[in-house]
Order: C-alpha cells, then structure tokens, then sequence
C-alpha cells in the first residue's frame, strides 16, 4: 500500500482520520498512527492551552507520526494553528482560511502541511501557497462539505494538481480505499468511520445508532451553521432544519458556557458576535445551539436531544471494533479487492466483506 501520501508523511498505510473537532481526541489519533496510519487531531475551537496539552499528551501515547487539524474561520483557529507550530507537529492540516504562513513556518523545521478543501478553486490555490497535498471533502463527507461529490472531484483534482490528494467522504472499507486510489488519490480521510469505534468518544447510544442507519440517514443544510454541513439525521437535527426561528433565550444562556469553553470573556464574545451583521448572527446563533446538541452525544447519549456529523458512509459502518482492528481489516479488505480485480473475479462471485452484516434489508 505504498503511495505518494505512505512516502511523503512516513506512514505504513495511506489512511487518515479527519481532524474532527470534539471528537478526534489524542487517544484516536495516536489508536491510527500506531496502527500505521495518520492519526490526525482536531483542535476545533479549542482554547490554545487545550490544543497544546493535547499535542503533549499525543507524543506521550506515541512515536509515529500524527497530524492536527485547524479550522482557522473558527475561533482560536489562527491561535491553534500558531501552537502547532510551536510545537512542532509533523503535519497540520488546515481548512477555512488562507493557509501560506502556515506553510512556510511548518517547512522551516521539516512539518508538511495540508489543506482540506472542497472544490477545485481551492485546491489550486492550496497547491499554488506551497501546500504538500490536500485532503478534498466530496459531498458525501461528514460535517462542512462541498456540493461536488468524491467520484467527480478526485479525478478532475488529479488532472489539475502536481501534489497528492486524500480523499475524504464515502470512504468506509477497504473497497473505498482501492477506488480513491483508482480514481487518483494517494490516500483516504475517514471520519464516521473511525468516531464508531472503541476510541470513538460519542456516547455508546450514538454508536448504536449509527449501526442502524443507511446511507440515505444523514441530513445535509445550511441551517445548522451557516455553512452546508452534514449531520447524523436525529430528531434533534431535524427539528433544527425545519425550524423557522431559534430559541433565543436558550441560546442566550448557553452563550455563558461557550464562552467558558472558549476562554473568552463573555462581552468580548457576545461585541464580536453582533458585529458580524444579521446573516452571520444566526448562523453563529445556529452553530452555538448545535455545539450544545453535540455535547450531548458525549454525556447523556440523548438520541431525541443530540446530534453528530455523519457522512453517508454511516450505511457502511457495521461494528464497532477498535482501531487496530479497524485498520487490520481495512487492509485486508483493500488487498482482496485488488487480487480480485487482478483475477478479474466477477463481483457476485467474490466474498462478501462485511461477512457479518445481516442478509436483510434495512427499513
């Protein structure tokens, strides 16, 4: 499974796991980079000292090399990016935000950088601001994702860029792994698929749950945060998206809590807020009560109350192994596909991967 991406980042297989934010903890990552891959953390909004205690904590659970992701259009996401910086992370992957600093620091002391991006517009600029690849969202991803969907926008990004693309969305087994690389990529993202896991940290109802969806279950709107985005579809997200007008009391109230998660003065936040216009309010609003419906997925496991991203790989997520056992049958799976295709087996001939998986349909 040697690759352009195994060769540039010094990793055994050409898989990652997306840099989610709240989820992406220091045990996951360093759970796929010990198992071979690229574990990559998400920073999020999180305050500085908490990114930087986390880089510490990763370098304590392991040797291999890690990634850390920032969003930089969130807050502390241009402070985040500085601290991985700091600290020298082997790979940072940025995303929402123009990212040549970035990269001109991490490249003084040997670091790559990736940008994730979402159509091609973007992906050129990253390749023309130095990036060493980027990691491109089709459709189908979880989370903040473009209207563009992976079969398409992998081959036209191969056709454009001199740098490697990772694929991210639809990604699930081993059979997604041997088509990004068909369709030109030198590696995978993976989110839904690694959040159910052990090492995932939702709540154990929220996994159970996934384990139940297909691949039409997911809901995919602007109205969470402004921005398209794809959620688990939850009552609680659906309730979101059909909703003509937030809670803004409630809202009001969590505000407090945000701005304590975020070290940041409560008027600071609030001055900040209001100052972005009418359009850019509620979108922040809708992202506050979002975050407040996420934490739930990690504490009280409240399937009516809760929401999560989910990409629409969810109907090919089955188990819940650990992630060394994840990325064991990944490989597996991705070498019977390639024997497979060499023999020219016919499809229905060969063996089913997901030998564990109920013969009947989903309802």
């Amino acid at each position: 499974m040697k690759t352009a991406i195994t060769e540039l980042f010094g990793i055994d297989y050409p898989i990652l796991n997306a840099g989610m934010g709240r989820v992406a903890f220091p045990n996951m990552v360093a759970a796929v980079s010990n198992a071979g891959g690229l574990g990559v953390y998400g920073a999020g909004s999180n305050p500085p000292d908490v990114t930087r205690a986390a880089i510490r904590e990763i370098r304590k659970l392991t040797d291999k090399p890690f990634g850390a992701n920032a969003p930089l259009a969130l807050p502390n996401g241009m402070a985040n990016a500085k601290v991985m910086l700091e600290e020298g992370v082997p790979v940072i992957n940025y995303s929402m935000g123009k990212g040549d600093w970035i990269v001109k620091a991490a490249h003084a002391y040997g670091g790559k950088v990736v940008a994730s991006v979402s159509d091609v517009r973007l992906a050129q600029r990253a390749e023309v601001h130095g990036c060493d690849a980027v990691i491109a969202a089709g459709y189908e991803a979880a989370g903040h994702a473009g209207d563009i969907g992976s079969f398409v926008l992998i081959p036209r990004l191969a056709e454009l860029l001199n740098i490697p693309i990772i694929a991210a969305g639809g990604v699930a087994n081993g059979a997604g792994l041997v088509g990004a690389l068909a369709l030109g990529a030198a590696g995978v993202s993976m989110g839904t698929r690694f959040w159910v896991t052990q090492e995932g940290p939702m709540h154990a109802n929220f996994k159970n749950k996934a384990l139940e969806l297909d691949v039409q279950d997911t809901i995919f709107s602007d109205r969470f945060d402004g921005i398209p985005c794809r959620q688990m579809k939850t009552a609680a997200a659906e309730r979101m998206v059909n909703a003509k007008m937030l809670n803004v009391w409630e809202i009001f109230l969590n505000s407090f809590t945000i701005a304590k998660e975020l070290k940041t003065p409560w008027f600071k936040l609030v001055k900040h807020t209001l100052s972005l216009g009418p359009r850019q309010i509620e979108s922040m609003m809708r992202m506050s009560k979002m975050l407040q419906m996420h934490g739930l997925t990690m504490s009280t496991g409240d399937l009516d109350k809760g929401m999560t991203a989910s990409g629409q790989s969810v109907g090919l997520v089955h188990d819940l192994p650990s992630i060394a056992e994840l990325m064991k049958t990944l490989i597996a799976e991705a070498e019977a596909v390639q024997r497979r295709l060499a023999a020219q087996i016919p499809l229905n001939e060969a063996p089913r991967f997901q030998d564990k998986v109920a013969s009947a349909p989903r309802t």
